[in-house]
């Protein structure tokens, strides 16, 4: 899995860019820079440039889109074993799930997270309110950037790790319309905003209860009302 076959070049190329990924400087679901850019940028050919992307690509975490570009979809590389496993499942049962992780996260996150983490979750939750262009960000897809930065703030590896191959998973149905949102951006921007007041508090209780309850409205089944068909977390003594 984290085995880059190509030339010397290539392999460098590859840490390259895989460093602005899990830099955060390419945000998940933005658009990296095109193919003649970074060729200026790296100092190398376009056929090693190709070589690099098709690696990252091949771990999950860039996803090449026809006359679009390509987009960071993950800041970890996706286990393909995994993200396959992940669409024999029932699409609500996968839904369940990443509730589970993202409910998780959140409490980790109030526990664990560090300075640098409520600033970078800070700056994303700013600039998905701000429409900047320059961003470059492909939105209404899949979460992106504020959900990969909680759980990096986890600091649970392994739950990171899943959660991508989940997403990977359920990317499928996203696209083809099975799951979509369930409520507007104002509403998602309202809800990251109650998710980071919790971790900047270092509130598990109330990390968790934002966490659910965004869920539940987030990502849907197309057809389906948000909030239909979960539970709420018991609210803090």
């Amino acid at each position: 899995m984290e085995t880059v076959m190509g030339t010397d070049r290539a392999k460098e190329t590859v840490r390259r860019l895989r460093e602005n990924i899990t830099s955060g400087k390419w945000p998940v679901n933005s658009r990296i820079p095109t193919e003649a850019e970074l060729v200026v940028e790296l100092g190398v050919g376009r056929s090693t440039v190709r070589e690099a992307v098709r690696a990252l690509a091949n771990l999950g975490m860039l996803e090449p889109a026809r006359s679009r570009g390509t987009f960071v979809r993950a800041r970890n590389p996706v286990s393909l074993v995994l993200a396959d496993f992940i669409t024999h499942h029932d699409v609500a049962e996968i839904l369940a799930v990443r509730r589970a992780f993202e409910v998780e996260a959140c409490q980790l996150a109030a526990i664990h997270r560090t300075d640098d983490d409520i600033a970078s979750l800070t700056a994303a939750h700013e600039a998905d309110v701000s429409g900047d262009p320059s961003a470059k960000v492909e939105r209404g897809k899949t979460p992106g950037q504020f959900h990969a930065l909680i759980l990096a703030a986890s600091k649970n590896q392994l739950l990171a790790q899943l959660y991508d191959g989940l997403m990977a998973g359920l990317r499928s149905s996203i696209t083809g319309g099975i799951v979509v949102y369930g409520t507007d951006a104002a509403t998602r921007h309202s809800d990251h905003a109650a998710i980071l007041d919790a971790i900047t508090a270092g509130d598990p209780v109330k990390a968790a209860q934002a966490a659910a309850g965004h869920a539940d409205r987030d990502l849907v089944l197309s057809g389906a009302p948000a909030d239909s068909t979960r539970g709420e977390l018991p609210s803090p003594a």
